[in-house]
């Protein structure tokens, strides 16, 4: 098995202020701004500074017994040996118990109900099961389209930690990162699972499950730590809260807030230390535009309350400035957002979709890629009136969405395009139109979008993921729009290519690409007030191929699978194209650091540099990560 990847080994709280939600001025809490190269300047990225050499469970070095024993003492009796969840279903194994299975079996749903809410409780469970395997096949995975016991087989161990703790104080992750460093045992970070890279697990690792630090607090008059500011009102909210558990509270208090659409993400991981983007990202920034303060212990165990005038610079870093990076969340303060600032009223959601059919009767590849241009060609003005969009390709057809704060946006601002679509009645159908208004954003994430999400998102099944921004520069004029669109259908083409036969184990109803519009438009030009990637800000699209499978799924197509996602962003990069979404991005990406960071990535390592001179602190495609561990792990998970 190749080399295991180090992920996190610090604590932190997220603090997000509240304030106006009508316009985002300069802000008085930022930190502030790091230089940057200009436009012209060669950007030399520099290699990782340093590369842990941690402990595995086959090393003479690994803890033994007793001082393992130790650690649990020091943690009230809460370390916890870790078996893949679904090991009470291999019948092969000592754990296999039938009425166990059942529960879990009961539990194994992709539905957004209180059964999938029991799976995220799992500590050694996570949402996609090639992130719990070592290799093909070599993981205690279910079958995802028929959840049934497993016999014949082994149940792997894989990626699943051997030991975790659930911590419920800060101190608890200080007392683990200490103990950790002095033995050279890599750290992993688990609220949910929901990581398309697998980095909430890690063989031969210690896990740190945050999930039980889950709450949400009013705070009407919050100051961060050392400011003069005048005092704001914010969210409270605690290290393993799921947006599922926010957004009533964000409702109850009559307030809206940039957080995501997918309700199983936990809020405060790598939600917000990638960037953090929201359905209200085009009208009012990243939720890393609103973070005002953290509270974290660094590699040294030191317990750090960090915001713009102290320790700025891991403050500016944390924000946005690579997932695994920089922490283990324990709470944060969020700032939320209203349409008036006097009384606080919800935000009003308005939404519109359309589901079209290309002419069968046409040429498929030019139909998509006419279409695709078409949309291109209103992009840039949709996502700057403050609109999200989304279009998936799934299925042979098209999935159009869009969704608006009403007081940014109008539906008007689309009318353009749909009569456009009507006018090409020839070559596209609309077979639904529906249009609907929400009285808060809360009602329209739980209705609308966080459904809209789980139905993509295969839970139980693998998943791969590769992604690129598209800069609205790219979408200034017809030309440019037509080689974006050819590129983005050729990659659709690439990374469809192992489904052409439906092969066993691969799912006849997904993805074939998702558009994303909701990336930064209102905060484009603050791009350098935060660690996050560059191409966050000012993007028009979030390109996304997917692929998923479930058991049954050979060794050959399984490989396929992996390669022709990978494939997919090769036309794209084709047009200088490079910028990626790290959470949502390919694992194997090669040229991590450009691709992840951009041109912030030299000046992010050097404050990490400051805060971690040994590089305690990385994981998968986290900003430190050593390419030598990466370059030979393709297919390794």
């Amino acid at each position: 098995m190749p080399p295991s990847f180090p992920v996190l080994s610090f604590f932190v709280s997220l603090r997000l202020l509240a304030g106006a939600f009508a316009q985002i001025p300069q802000d008085p809490f930022a930190a502030p701004n790091y230089p940057v190269p200009g436009a012209q300047e060669q950007i030399v990225l520099e290699a990782p500074y340093a590369v842990p050499n941690y402990v595995t469970l086959e090393s003479p070095s690994w803890p033994s017994a007793s001082t393992w024993a130790t650690l649990n003492s020091t943690l009230g009796g809460r370390l916890q040996a870790l078996r893949p969840w679904a090991a009470v279903c291999y019948t092969e194994d000592p754990l296999y118990d039938l009425d166990k299975c059942k529960t879990v079996l009961s539990n194994y749903t992709n539905e957004h109900t209180a059964s999938l809410f029991i799976w995220l409780a799992v500590a050694s469970a996570l949402l996609w099961t090639n992130w719990e395997s070592c290799g093909y096949d070599n993981g205690c995975a279910l079958n995802y389209s028929d959840p049934q016991p497993v016999s014949g087989k082994s149940c792997h161990q894989g990626t699943t930690p051997p030991y975790g703790i659930a911590i419920s104080s800060a101190q608890d992750a200080s007392d683990i990162v200490k103990w950790a460093t002095a033995h050279s045992v890599k750290l992993t970070m688990k609220n949910t699972g929901h990581d398309y890279l697998g980095r909430s697990s890690g063989p031969s690792s210690l896990q740190v499950f945050t999930h039980h630090l889950s709450s949400v607090t009013y705070i009407a008059d919050f100051v961060p730590q050392g400011s003069s500011a005048a005092p704001v009102p914010v969210l409270k909210i605690g290290a393993g809260t799921q947006l599922e558990d926010i957004y009533p509270v964000v409702e109850a208090y009559n307030v809206s807030a940039v957080l995501g659409g997918c309700l199983t993400v936990g809020a405060a991981g790598g939600f917000i230390q990638a960037g953090g983007y929201s359905v209200l990202s085009p009208a009012y920034g990243l939720a890393v535009d609103h973070l005002l303060e953290v509270e974290i212990v660094t590699a040294d165990g030191v317990i750090r309350t960090i915001n713009a005038v102290q320790d700025h610079d891991l403050f500016w870093a944390i924000r946005g400035g690579g997932a695994g990076s920089w922490g283990i969340i324990s709470e944060w303060f969020l700032r939320y957002v209203s349409i008036t600032v006097g009384t606080l009223p919800p935000t009003a959601v308005s939404a519109a979709s359309l589901i079209i059919a290309p002419n069968a009767a046409q040429d498929v590849q030019t139909l998509g890629i006419n279409f695709i241009a078409l949309i291109g060609k209103y992009q840039n003005q949709i996502i700057n009136s403050g609109i999200t969009s989304t279009v998936v390709f799934v299925d042979g057809g098209y999935s159009l969405s869009f969704i608006w704060p009403v007081v940014k946006a109008s539906i008007s601002t689309l009318y353009p395009l749909f009569d456009e679509i009507r006018a090409l009645s020839s070559n596209y159908t609309v077979v639904s139109n529906t249009t609907h208004d929400y009285a808060t954003l809360t009602a329209a994430i739980f209705e609308n979008v966080g459904p809209s999400a789980d139905a993509v998102s295969f839970y139980g099944g693998s998943t791969e993921l590769a992604s690129r921004f598209v800069p609205q520069s790219m979408l200034e004029d017809l030309q440019s729009i037509r080689s974006v669109a050819e590129a983005i259908w050729q990659g659709l083409e690439i990374s469809t290519t192992p489904l052409k036969d439906r092969p066993a184990g691969v799912f006849d109803h997904q993805a074939d690409a998702i558009l994303f519009g909701d990336m930064a438009a209102a905060t484009k030009d603050r791009v350098n007030e935060t660690g996050a990637n560059p191409g966050f800000y000012g993007a028009a699209w979030h390109v996304l191929f997917p692929g998923s499978w479930t058991l049954g799924t050979s060794e050959n197509t399984y490989a396929s699978m992996v390669e022709s996602v990978y494939s997919a962003v090769g036309p794209l990069n084709a047009l200088g194209l490079t910028a990626s979404f790290q959470n949502e991005g390919s694992a194997w990406e090669t040229n991590w650091q450009e691709a992840f960071f951009g041109y912030k990535y030299n000046q992010l390592q050097q404050i990490k540099q400051r805060y971690d001179p040994n590089n305690c602190t990385s994981s998968r495609d986290s900003l430190f990560f050593s390419l030598v561990l990466y370059a030979d792990a393709r297919y390794w998970v």
